[in-house]
Parts: C-alpha cells; sequence; structure tokens
C-alpha cells in the first residue's frame, strides 16, 4: 500500500496522526539492494500509512524530527521513498505494526528546507521569464549548504551575478503566492509549482506560501561551463 503524502497539502502542517504499517530491523534484511543499503545506515525504518515528512529526493533534503508511540518513540533522522516511505532512525521503547502514532517534524529544518526550494524556483522563473528561449531547467540542488540550479544553455555573459541578483529580488520583495497546482507534464498528471506570475514547472517539494517569507536571495556565482553548454546558478537565502 503506498503511503499517502500529507505534505503535499500543507508545508506548515508539523503534526499529525498516523498508524504504523511495518517496522523493521535493518540488520535483518538480507537483500543487498540500493534500498537495503540506505536502510541499514539506520537501527530501524518505520512505514506509516501517510505521512508529514517529506523523504529525500528532487534535489531537496529530508524532513526530520519524531515518531511517537504507546510505548515508544523514534528520533527520525532520514525519510527515503520508494513504493513507500520509510522513516529511518533510532527507536526507544517499542513501537509495533498497527500502533497509533504522533508526527513531529522538526520546524526549523522543514522550513529551511522549504525556503531554500522555493528560492530555487524563483532563480528558475526569472530565467525562464528573460532567456527561456536559449536555457532549459536541467537540475536544482536545494541543500542550504550548497543550493544551485544548473540550466542547459548559456546565460548572457553581460548578466552579472549582481544583476540577476537584483532581477530575483524584485519577486522576493513583491510577495508573490507561491502556488501548488497539477498539469499533465509528459502525457501524465503531475503536481507543479509556479511563482504567480510566472511559469510552472513539475515539483514534488515542500515550498512557502509567498516569496516575501524567503527574505533575500544571494546569487553566490553565476558559472558558465561552454563546453558543456550549461549554466550552473548558485545561490543562498537570507
Amino acid at each position: 500500500m503506498a503511503t499517502e503524502l500529507l505534505y503535499f497539502n500543507d508545508t506548515y502542517q508539523l503534526k499529525g496522526r498516523s498508524r504504523v504499517v511495518e517496522i523493521i530491523d535493518t540488520q535483518d534484511l538480507a537483500e543487498d539492494t540500493p534500498l537495503n543499503k540506505t536502510l541499514k545506515k539506520h537501527q530501524h525504518a518505520v512505514v506509516l500509512d501517510r505521512t508529514l515528512f517529506y523523504p529525500q529526493g528532487g534535489g531537496q533534503p529530508t524532513d526530520v524530527g519524531q515518531i511517537v508511540g504507546p510505548q515508544g518513540q523514534m528520533q527520525v533522522k532520514h525519510v527515503v521513498s520508494s513504493d513507500k516511505v520509510y522513516h529511518l532512525g533510532e527507536l526507544t521503547g517499542s513501537i509495533d505494526e498497527q500502533d497509533p502514532v504522533e508526527m513531529q517534524v522538526d520546524e526549523q529544518v522543514r522550513l529551511r528546507n522549504a525556503r531554500c526550494h522555493s528560492a530555487g524556483h524563483v532563480i528558475f522563473s526569472i530565467v525562464k521569464k528573460h532567456w527561456g528561449d536559449r536555457m532549459t531547467e536541467k537540475k536544482g540542488h536545494h541543500f542550504s549548504d550548497g543550493a544551485y540550479v544548473e540550466f542547459e544553455g548559456l546565460l548572457p555573459e553581460e548578466q552579472t551575478k549582481e544583476s540577476l541578483e537584483a532581477l530575483v529580488n524584485e519577486v522576493v520583495e513583491g510577495d508573490c503566492p507561491v502556488l501548488a497546482t497539477s498539469s499533465v507534464v509528459d502525457g501524465r498528471e503531475r503536481r507543479v509549482i509556479a511563482v504567480e506570475g510566472f511559469e510552472a514547472n513539475a515539483c514534488g517539494g515542500t515550498h512557502v506560501k509567498s516569496t516575501r517569507e524567503l527574505g533575500r536571495i544571494t546569487i553566490r556565482k553565476i558559472a558558465r561551463k561552454a563546453a558543456q553548454n550549461l549554466t550552473k546558478v548558485s545561490y543562498v537565502t537570507a
């Protein structure tokens, strides 16, 4: 059974109830698959029927926090997803299948990651608006200690990090809504994110409600790789 993803509905919902579907002592896993290698880095893996925890992926880091049951709790250190969502960490006391549990997502980590991810979408929005005829997004890395958005195509040489930063922060100061909707992408319905007034793109991450929550975006570096026809824009948020 696939896990219901509650974080899609509200970035700011940090507490909620769920039920344990499966609990795994990861040291008992025998098959040496990529998923099992990840699970074995932690003591236990808990699968819930629904989750508020964002699993690492799509260029965004994992949520962390706690899962609290009637007889024990887990410190959630990492979350991964395949056909279902696995909450990984250390178990104190006992948690059993079918136990009702309370989920508690770390607010500071959640909002830091959401701000960083939304800031990447603001940069994407500006680049697509002004240079979309020559540049397309290739990938985003929305980790606060080294965030960047990479594009196929070269940003014009006359565009400096200062001029790009000014354009980006006009959007931040404009208090633009950040909207999550659905659209058909590559022949199937996908969740898409758009800064109001700009082009949407497919995304499964957590985001702020408004660009004003970003404070300020600083463009650290623009790296043009002519041989690969790539531009990498590195950034930090206030």
